[in-house]
C-alpha cells in the first residue's frame, strides 16, 4: 500500500530533555490511524512536527513519498491539519473563512461540498458570525469543515472529537470514513473510544516511545 504519510526516526526534545525518540510509522492512502497516549506524552508536539509547524531534532517526514518540512511547497489541499485549539482570523466571518480557504487552494469547485458540510455540522444560519462568537464545539466544527471540504491527500486531526457532542462526533466519523474511502490518509488523536469509526492502524505514544499495531 502506498504510504501517504510516513515518519522515519523522528526525535524531539527541549534542550537535553527528550519528549519522544525514534518515532517511525506510516499511514497508507485510504487508511485511518488513531494516536493515543496519556496527557503530556507529546501527541500534539508530534502532530506539529508532522504538519511542519515544528522541526524535529532528527528524522524526517514524508508526504506522498517526498520529504516534507515547514518550508516544503505542497500542492493545494494535499495536507490539512486541525490543531487541538484551532485559530481563526479575528475579522473574518465563518463563511469568509470558507471563501478564503477555497480561493487559496484553488478549490472553488468544492463550494457545494463546503455548504453541505456547514449544514451537516449544524452551522447553517450561523456562518455570517465571527468565530469568536462561536462556542468551542462550533469553532471545532468550522475548522473541520475547512479541512474536509478540500478532500486532502493527508488529514491530521488533533483531538477532533473532544469538543463535539455525540451527534456531531458521529457526523465527523462518517465524513472521515467517507474521505478515507476516497483515498485520504487520516491520522487523529483521541483519549477515548471514537463513536462510529474503527481504525486500520493504532499508534500509542507513551514514555517517549511509539508502538503500533494493526486494527483497533
Amino acid at each position: 500500500m502506498e504510504a501517504a504519510l510516513e515518519a522515519r526516526g523522528l526525535c524531539f526534545g527541549y534542550g537535553d530533555i527528550p519528549v519522544w525518540e525514534d518515532v517511525s510509522f506510516s499511514v497508507g492512502a485510504g487508511q485511518v490511524a488513531f494516536l493515543t497516549g496519556p496527557n503530556g506524552a507529546g501527541k500534539s508536539t508530534l502532530f506539529r512536527c508532522l504538519a511542519g509547524w515544528l522541526t524535529p531534532g532528527a528524522g524526517e517526514v514524508l508526504v506522498g513519498g517526498r520529504p516534507f518540512t515547514g518550508r516544503t511547497r505542497l500542492a493545494p489541499g494535499e495536507l490539512t491539519f486541525v490543531s487541538d485549539v484551532p485559530s481563526f482570523y479575528d475579522d473574518l466571518t465563518a463563511i469568509e473563512h470558507v471563501e478564503l480557504v477555497l480561493a487559496a487552494n484553488r478549490a472553488e469547485s468544492e463550494r457545494p461540498r463546503a455548504e453541505a458540510l456547514l449544514g451537516r455540522f449544524g452551522l447553517n444560519g450561523r456562518e455570517r458570525l465571527l468565530p469568536s462568537a462561536y462556542s468551542r464545539g462550533m469553532r471545532e466544527k468550522l475548522a473541520l469543515v475547512l479541512a474536509l471540504m478540500l478532500r486532502p491527500r493527508v488529514m491530521l486531526l488533533d483531538e477532533p472529537h473532544g469538543p463535539l457532542d455525540r451527534e456531531a462526533s458521529l457526523v465527523l466519523s462518517e465524513e472521515l470514513a467517507a474521505v478515507a474511502a476516497e483515498g485520504t490518509a487520516v491520522l487523529l488523536s483521541c483519549h477515548h473510544d471514537v463513536p462510529g469509526l474503527v481504525p486500520d492502524l493504532s499508534l500509542a505514544l507513551e514514555d517517549g516511545a511509539l508502538s503500533a499495531h494493526v486494527g483497533a
